[in-house]
């Protein structure tokens, strides 16, 4: 067999990925199970829920005056979540609700 041919375990992953179309659903996974470490403990306890859907991410808050704050530090906190996964661009828009 020639090695002209040979993958890397994460190279065919990846494609597996990109074929099924599974990013979505693996981005959403992966800032619900990190989001602790991400926003930190503080804001993550009055999370209530977060969604994930082509780069735009959902999150709901149960305190109004939490929610005000972190809309006026948007831009700030989708460049910290992007640098979170290493500088990869995930998140694109933040929406709180």
């Amino acid at each position: 067999m020639s090695g002209n041919n040979t993958k890397s375990l994460g190279e065919a992953i990846r494609e597996f990925i990109d074929s099924m179309k599974w990013h979505d659903q693996i981005n959403q996974a992966s800032i619900i199970n990190d989001w602790d470490k991400i926003a930190g403990r503080d804001i993550a306890r009055f999370t209530t829920q977060l969604r994930y859907k082509n780069g735009v991410l959902t999150i709901k808050l149960n305190s109004s005056a939490l929610r005000q704050e972190l809309h006026m530090r948007r831009t700030e906190l989708i460049s910290h979540i992007n640098q979170f996964y290493g500088g990869k661009e995930i998140v694109k828009e933040i929406k709180f609700i």
